[in-house]
């Protein structure tokens, strides 16, 4: 395939039970359609609570094939990086079309094609034309790694792309979080205090180290791939590699 709020009771005194008799009806009228609407804005409440974090695409993955930022058999004889940057359109469409399909056919350990063959690796490489917000979306998903969601919040990251510097900021950030189901007070706090401002720093001059000028950047086994949409050429390359194995 290609392409609660919390409840506190007190006690009642007599007095102020006895005083509660003699309300007149009117008054408990309004008090009972008060009650309603109190139940009903609970309701509201507890509907719109977070759902839980959703990663029924990584389904069926055994639990050490799922690691932060690398995904599929650690003894795969190929791995695919791909050096990338939340806020880059070509990244988000890569994502979006080119990595469903290696997930189908060669990561996922039911491939249709090779299963288990490739792992695939996410590298950080926010371009500094695209200013704090790119950082921020990086470290955001390494804050999201601490409570074990980072690839169902690269997901969601690569869904905001389009939305330009308005869809990273720290609320968003912390938005797509309270979506997920994350505790989104610690991934914001994790953000806010750069927590992982070194580490995406040095992804980034890791990337610089190789000569990357650009992204997507895809490397398939130490090779940089000069057409990262071209998927033929990817699977091509990808068969080589799994032939030369065995």
């Amino acid at each position: 395939m290609t392409t609660t709020p919390k409840r506190t009771s007190r006690p009642v005194s007599a007095a102020t039970a006895a005083k509660k008799k003699s309300v007149p009806m009117g008054l408990w009228l309004v008090g009972g359609a008060a009650v309603i609407v109190v139940l009903i804005v609970v309701a509201l409440v507890v509907a719109n609570q977070p759902r839980p974090v959703s990663a029924e695409v990584y389904e069926g993955y055994p639990a050490e094939w799922v690691g932060p930022r690398t995904l599929g058999n650690p003894d795969a004889p190929v791995v695919i990086q791909a050096w990338e940057d939340f806020r880059c359109p070509a990244c988000s469409q890569w994502t979006q079309m080119i990595k469903p399909q290696l997930m189908e056919n060669y990561i996922s350990p039911d491939g249709a094609v090779e299963p288990g063959s490739v792992r695939f690796e996410y590298h950080y490489f926010p371009l500094s034309s695209h200013g704090e917000t790119a950082f921020f979306a990086a470290q955001a998903a390494e804050c999201a790694a601490d409570q074990g969601a980072f690839w169902v919040y690269h997901d969601r990251l690569f869904r905001a792309t389009n939305e330009g510097p308005s869809g990273f900021t720290i609320d968003r950030l912390t938005t797509y979080a309270q979506e997920l189901g994350l505790d989104s007070n610690r991934l914001r706090q994790c953000v806010v205090g750069q927590q992982y401002f070194n580490q995406v720093q040095a992804s980034v001059g890791q990337a610089i180290g190789l000569n990357l000028n650009s992204t997507p950047s895809i490397i398939v086994n130490g090779r940089l791939m000069p057409e990262p949409f071209n998927y033929q050429a990817l699977t091509d390359e990808i068969k080589r590699l799994v032939d030369a194995s065995r």
